[in-house]
């Protein structure tokens, strides 16, 4: 069957044109999907969406111009993962969940940090956990964090002690790598 009538034939919806179609640019589909990555996209999403987009580029391609088929599906397909890359980033950004203040007194934020599905073990360890994580941080550390659980900036905490903003950023990087040296221990 010749490429045109194929198309014709994958444009219209025809699922068997579609696939033979799908099968002959298989390795357009493949060099995107060693050139870029996406992230959490495994081997079966690359290949769903270069069958959906085989699908559109059936339906839009116009023969009478110039581009072959496969620069044209090419073109739609690279569009398509560059799209996803940026969706992906967009979402990087915000937080996946709704952020909770660590207070460290407060058993019932433990309880809503870990959940009611969570045995009481989880947060008998999540108390330990920052019991000791105040105890290893200094006492500027722990005002430091303090006053972010407050909901404080950096700027506002060094605005707060008097002091310059390098101090107080240092201090919150060290209170992280040991609350997660903790957490992770």
């Amino acid at each position: 069957m010749d490429e045109q009538h194929l198309i014709g034939l994958a444009g219209a919806g025809d699922t068997e044109a579609l696939l033979l179609l799908s099968k002959r640019y298989v390795p357009v589909a493949q060099k995107l999907q060693r050139q870029y990555f996406i992230r959490s996209y495994d081997t079966d999403d690359w290949k769903q969406e270069a069958l959906i987009t085989m699908h559109r580029a059936a339906q839009q391609y116009d023969h009478r111009q110039a581009s072959s088929f496969g620069a044209f599906y090419r073109l739609l397909l690279s569009n398509r993962i560059i799209d996803l890359i940026r969706r992906t980033q967009a979402q990087k950004r915000q937080p996946a969940q709704e952020l909770l203040s660590l207070d460290y007194e407060d058993a019932m934020v433990l309880e809503e940090l870990v959940g009611p599905e969570q045995l009481a073990i989880d947060i008998l360890y999540i108390h330990e956990v920052i019991k000791r994580f105040v105890i290893e941080c200094s006492y500027f550390e722990n005002q430091v964090f303090a006053a972010l659980l407050n909901g404080l900036t950096p700027q506002g905490i060094a605005l707060k002690l008097q002091l310059e903003l390098a101090p107080v950023l240092n201090a919150i990087d060290r209170c992280r790598r040991k609350l997660r040296a903790l957490l992770f221990a």
